[in-house]
């Protein structure tokens, strides 16, 4: 059922998303103008909390290349998403070393956030990145040691 919120609510979210992007005609939605983007950390009071959603972002890259104002709007079905997940989002595109040719653009980021499985304690956090503009931030199970002795014995 949650799936089915957050889907209606990408829908919805996104087209008004895309005309708002399409407006920044001067936004480069691609990872070349990075050097070095840090993957967010999915934060702990979000995975406690079952707290899911995409982080949309805009950085402003200053004259002397390097990250300047950043805008985000979130797209999540918990009121609570951009409270727990911006700061994250932030603190990452803050850290991203832009390559100098890249001075003075509008590059856009999507962060996803994604849970899978039951709750764990510690569940594994993996990312991926996929083109143009996309990193996923996905929790995983913790595999323990009787799930993984009864995956090899079969």
């Amino acid at each position: 059922m949650r799936s089915i919120v957050v889907t209606a609510a990408l829908s919805l979210l996104s087209t008004g998303l895309w005309a708002q992007q399409a407006q920044q005609s001067t936004a480069t939605g691609d990872f070349s103008c990075f050097e070095n983007l840090p993957t967010p950390e999915y934060p702990a009071a979000a995975l406690q909390q079952h707290v899911d959603g995409s982080v949309w972002t805009w950085v402003q890259v200053t004259p002397q290349g390097t990250p300047g104002k950043v805008d985000t709007q979130v797209v999540s079905a918990w009121s609570s998403g951009e409270k727990l997940l911006v700061p994250a989002v932030e603190k990452a595109v803050q850290a991203a070393k832009i390559k100098p040719d890249c001075a003075g653009k509008r590059l856009s980021v999507v962060f996803r956030y994604e849970l899978h499985g039951q709750e764990t304690a510690n569940p594994k956090v993996t990312s991926r990145r996929e083109a143009p503009d996309i990193v996923w931030i996905e929790s995983q199970p913790a595999i323990t040691n009787q799930t993984a002795s009864r995956s090899s014995s079969h």
